[in-house]
């Protein structure tokens, strides 16, 4: 005749896997929050009251991914003093906003906040290049 299990199971005990799950989960969120945030393409901000810097972007050229980085670099330094925004040429509003102006791909156009335009280059920018050209554009520091 077979033997009855009825011995109890030790339990074994959920700490380890809770404490492998939270320190998993604050690694997830830590990673996540060093991503680079994506950049606006709201190109009505242009006119309503702060200043704007738009990148017409094309993923093609690599001088407008570079200008990209240097965006992402600064821009927590200029927050609530600037927008930064792409204006995307494979989309249609980026498109339109660039022909309207009569931009080129790679284009960093400054809008003052009343939406007069202040100032467009085509060079290259890294973060250091493009500190000076918002401190002078602006009227920074």
């Amino acid at each position: 005749m077979p033997k009855n299990n009825s011995e109890a199971v030790p339990s074994k005990s959920i700490w380890p896997k809770l404490i492998t799950f939270t320190l998993i989960f604050v690694v997830i969120v830590f990673a996540v929050s060093l991503l680079p945030r994506g950049f606006s393409q709201d190109l009505s901000l242009v006119g309503q009251g702060a200043n704007v810097v738009i990148l017409v972007h094309d993923n093609n050229v690599i001088q407008s991914a570079d200008t990209m980085v240097a965006m992402n670099e600064v821009r927590d330094e200029y927050d609530g003093r600037v927008e930064f925004v792409v204006a995307d040429i494979m989309t249609p509003d980026g498109k339109a906003f660039a022909d309207r102006h009569n931009l080129q791909p790679t284009a960093l156009v400054f809008f003052a906040g009343n939406g007069d335009r202040l100032n467009t280059i085509y060079t290259e920018q890294v973060g250091e290049s493009l500190r000076n050209t918002l401190n002078v554009t602006y009227g920074y520091r």
